[in-house]
């Protein structure tokens, strides 16, 4: 089930309290409305009834859509430096529900699944995006360093992350997205033919392949970050 707690917290301007239904899990499967809502970037955002801000809470809570197989633990993008020990967490949640934890019953539902650790909303979208249109999130990564190779020029500094936004016919439509306003910029569109190719061949990719998916942190920031 899809599970929330009311709590109220502060306007980031003005420090009004704000009530939020606070989610814990989503349950795609029964509740595809709250699919939908992180797609559009609605879901968690509040407007501040003080100074009329609106503003979105920080993701922390698992997500499970098993009619797509996926199970992801959604995480705030000012932890991704503690990625190692939180993948390590999120496959003992994994196990414990439906792993060599659960249940025969569960562990019929988990060989369905297939464990992503996230964070930040737009790495959640960017997985969603990604399932709904069968894009393998793996060679995605292999993609997108294959598109910065490339570029011309790529932004620099912490604050920029690349994801996949949109699949447009037969374009995979990539955006540099610049934090703490997740503010979408410097669009770059790849055919989505890069990706069967890296799939039908991967012997050239199959070093940084291996780092980058070497866990249920998929993510080319995987192979740049050091481990904490």
């Amino acid at each position: 089930m899809s599970i929330f707690k009311t709590v109220e917290l502060p306007c980031p301007t003005c420090a009004t309290r704000v009530s939020f239904e606070l989610v814990h899990s989503v349950n795609a499967d029964r509740r595809p409305d709250l699919r939908q809502a992180v797609l559009d970037r609605s879901f968690q955002r509040e407007q501040c009834p003080a100074c009329g801000l609106a503003f979105r809470v920080e993701p922390e809570f698992t997500y499970i859509d098993v009619g797509r197989g996926q199970f992801i633990t959604v995480w705030p993008l000012s932890k991704q430096g503690d990625w190692k020990a939180i993948e390590q967490q999120s496959q003992a949640m994994f196990d414990k529900s439906f792993g060599k934890g659960a249940t025969p019953e569960a562990r019929k539902i988990g060989d369905k699944l297939a464990l992503r650790v996230v964070f930040g909303w737009e790495a959640l979208n960017e997985k969603l995006i990604a399932a709904e249109h069968g894009v393998d999130d793996r060679a995605l990564e292999l993609v997108k360093v294959g598109a910065m190779r490339n570029a011309d020029s790529i932004p620099v500094g912490p604050g920029f992350e690349l994801r996949l936004v949109s699949v447009r016919g037969d374009a995979l439509n990539l955006c540099w997205i610049e934090h703490p306003a997740a503010e979408l910029t410097h669009v770059l569109g790849v055919p989505r033919a890069a990706v069967a190719e890296i799939l039908a061949e991967p012997g050239p990719w199959q070093e940084l392949r291996d780092e980058i998916a070497a866990g249920s942190y998929v993510d080319y920031r995987r192979a740049l970050m050091p481990t904490t």
